[in-house]
């Protein structure tokens, strides 16, 4: 929001890094616990480790409002290994190579205004693989998943036929 970015980018100078940092950890906190309400990423120089989602956060909200993507590790709590998740990503089959690429570039238009960048995989003419990371802090952040939400709400993706009849939960409005 405009009010998180002026409280990043306009705080004294003797509020000093670490109350930046602080700031910002709250309204990130505030803006996944509320549905990712915030239009726009948050700038990553104001991320760190303290910004990656656990795994039960990251699964909530893949569950809830981004069925097309998954995650790179189970839900599951009692893995101790890591309390974070790598990375999301959604794959799909495009009409054609052209239709891929429209995708690609819809999505990579978006991602230049956030100023956030993902991974875009394009193989065999037509299958798209998105992937997505805070590569800042090495893991899922509100931003991955804030990102995700626009894709999926402002990119109208010319599927393949056969791949949309197997995908019933993607949207039907093809482009």
């Amino acid at each position: 929001s405009l009010f998180s970015y002026f409280l990043l980018n306009h705080l004294s100078p003797s509020a000093g890094h670490g109350m930046k940092f602080f700031l910002a950890n709250i309204l990130y906190s505030l803006a996944i616990r509320n549905n990712m309400s915030s239009s726009s990423c948050v700038p990553c120089s104001s991320l760190d480790k303290s910004s990656l989602l656990t795994r039960a956060e990251v699964h909530s909200e893949l569950q809830s409002s981004l069925p097309l993507w998954s995650s790179s590790t189970p839900p599951s709590e009692s893995e101790s290994k890591s309390k974070s998740v790598e990375f999301v990503e959604r794959s799909f089959t495009a009409k054609n190579f052209q239709c891929a690429l429209d995708a690609i570039n819809s999505m990579g238009a978006i991602a230049e205004r956030e100023g956030h960048h993902p991974d875009f995989h394009l193989t065999s003419y037509r299958e798209v693989r998105v992937v997505l990371y805070t590569h800042k802090v090495g893991g899922v952040t509100a931003n991955d998943l804030q990102l995700a939400k626009m894709f999926d709400d402002e990119v109208a993706i010319t599927y393949s036929p056969k791949w949309l009849k197997e995908h019933p939960a993607a949207p039907k409005k093809n482009a």
